[in-house]
């Protein structure tokens, strides 16, 4: 998407590497200190979470080149030795007059050469939202289109740490294409296949942070959320929110959301997951005073404290529908009940 503020973009990217980073850091040692036999750990009761941070460049087809600032970040859920689902944000660059972002649901099928080389192939559904000018004036757009890449691994330790070399097509409906070579670092991470949360119980969380509005020279402002969130299994969840994002004189929305959850336990502690829903909201700073329905897309890394608490950290995306999109980048403390 647009400048989303590069403070954020440049936080998410070096606090994801590192989270990456730390948690390939752990498995390796535990793989080390394990009797290595690969197949029977993809095999076991544990769910096996994948984990990646890629970076790069790249080119589009309006706007011409990324200019070195094209980066992705996913996780799924390993299903077997050749097949994986992924959720996925890809900031495709900033091409001339266009900074688009997105997420992707992804299917990946996965070849391994042998213990240390595998070969994968991923594609699926891309909501983008691209801040570019139309008519001298500042256009948020949004877009859906087909996220594909090819990839190359190179594991470090054989279902463990890797290093991975990634190609990204972006084919979009009505919108313009983008290509990108990327390089970073993943993991198969596994942990406790059951998160704190899906033991039935009731989560309370309340969150405070920065929020943004996508247009340039527009100062960020303090953003609040209050949120109750009930697990369906270990790996979904469904969630209730009150939302304040500021009022910054060009946005000033507070109001209600309903987010659905993937939910992905790594090691023990950690938590990863996404979601997304409706939030329907009122614009102090709107004439008109009309209540909208908008989108809430959220990007979220836990650590569950102790049984009952939690500490977080959120990235949120409000989708407009008049050229106000919002980023909210949150800490949360979570409390179960």
């Amino acid at each position: 998407m647009r400048k989303w503020q590069r403070i954020y973009s440049r936080t998410m990217v070096a606090s994801t590497i590192a989270g990456c980073a730390t948690f390939a850091t752990v498995d390796l040692a535990h793989a080390q200190s394990d009797t290595p036999n690969p197949s029977a750990a993809l095999q076991s009761s544990q769910r096996t979470i994948d984990a990646y941070a890629v970076f790069g460049n790249g080119r589009a087809t309006e706007g011409g080149d990324m200019r070195w600032r094209a980066y992705e970040v996913g996780f799924g859920d390993v299903i077997n030795d050749y097949l994986s689902v992924y959720v996925a944000y890809l900031n495709e660059g900033h091409p001339n007059d266009h900074h688009r972002d997105g997420f992707a649901a992804l299917g990946s099928f996965r070849l391994p050469i042998n213990d240390r080389v595998a070969f994968e192939l991923s594609a699926g559904p891309y909501f983008s939202m691209d801040t570019t000018h139309v008519d001298n004036e500042t256009r948020n757009e949004k877009r859906w289109g087909l996220r594909a890449s090819a990839a190359m691994r190179f594991y470090v330790v054989p279902n463990g740490l890797f290093f991975k070399l990634q190609y990204n097509h972006v084919q979009m409906i009505n919108g313009f294409n983008s290509d990108a070579v990327l390089f970073g670092i993943g993991s198969d991470l596994r942990g406790n296949p059951a998160p704190a949360l899906s033991d039935g119980k009731t989560q309370v969380s309340v969150w405070a942070g920065t929020s943004q509005t996508n247009r340039p020279q527009v100062p960020m402002e303090k953003g609040y959320m209050l949120e109750f969130k009930r697990p369906l299994g270990n790996a979904w969840a469904y969630s209730a929110s009150f939302v304040y994002e500021g009022n910054n004189g060009v946005a000033g929305r507070r109001g209600l959301a309903a987010q659905f959850w993937y939910v992905a336990p790594v090691l023990n502690k950690w938590v990863l997951s996404a979601g997304v829903g409706p939030y329907v909201s009122r614009d102090r700073n709107d004439p008109s005073g009309t209540t909208r329905l908008n989108a809430l897309l959220s990007a979220q890394v836990s650590y569950q404290v102790t049984n009952n608490w939690a500490a977080s950290l959120r990235f949120n995306r409000v989708a407009t529908g008049n050229d106000k999109d919002q980023d909210m980048f949150m800490v949360g403390l979570a409390r179960n009940f």
